[in-house]
């Protein structure tokens, strides 16, 4: 069971983040494609960043105007393993979040796992909340677009709609129209993070009043690291 990680990005400031997830995860047969959406990307910088780890790591550059759900079929096209794990370019994954996702498949009927229960930070204000609770353990109709991992095998049959918001959604219609089952793991090993910067604020504030069990911390990442 060989994994391939997509990442697409916007953002050259996340592109220590995006390797660090790839590189620290246990699962050993994995691949990580990352796509730059983005014209002022320097393409050649970015793989001489990576240089080091050709082998894992390959970066593709497409044109700004391309949607992200383009963007995410273009680095599946480019996918050599069975199975595809889409990671947000921003988040935090633990070193047994592949771990877990393939455990899922082993021992679930799914062909989309994923976590529709989520741990959130508000960095900012070193606030850890869980979002969405009651989700775990479960099939359900959908989970976090930043945590989808699928079998390729589905790919023959849906793909990811021309869309650059809702792309997520598009993709989990499709699953329910082939009748594909998709299994909400448990909360750990993924942590969403939010910046309070102004321009969020608002939707932050709804973020976290949506949230449960909402402590003070600096150090989440232990916290919501298992390896269970």
């Amino acid at each position: 069971m060989n994994v391939s990680v997509i990442t697409c990005t916007m953002r050259e400031d996340c592109m220590e983040n995006m390797i660090r997830n790839f590189l620290h995860q246990t699962w050993q047969k994995k691949e990580l494609i990352i796509i730059l959406n983005n014209d002022k990307m320097n393409l050649e910088q970015c793989l001489k960043y990576v240089s080091q780890y050709q082998e894992k790591i390959k970066v593709y550059q497409l044109p700004e105007k391309t949607t992200l759900g383009s963007c995410i079929n273009f680095a599946v096209s480019k996918a050599r393993y069975n199975y595809i794990a889409k990671f947000d370019d921003d988040d935090f994954y633990s070193p047994f979040y592949l771990d877990e996702a393939m455990h899922a498949f082993r021992t679930t009927e799914a062909l989309v796992v994923g976590k529709r229960t989520v741990y959130t930070y508000f960095i900012n204000s070193q606030e850890l909340g869980i979002h969405h609770p009651g989700f775990e353990g479960k099939y359900v109709h959908s989970v976090r677009g930043a945590t989808i991992v699928f079998n390729k095998r589905i790919y023959k049959n849906i793909q990811f709609p021309d869309l650059n918001r809702g792309e997520d959604g598009g993709f989990f219609l499709q699953c329910q129209k082939h009748g594909y089952k998709i299994f909400s793991t448990n909360k750990e090993n993924f942590v969403c993070l939010r910046n309070d910067i102004s321009k969020q604020t608002e939707k932050n504030d709804r973020l976290k009043e949506g949230c449960i069990s909402i402590i003070k911390t600096k150090n989440y990442e232990k916290l919501v690291t298992s390896t269970k």
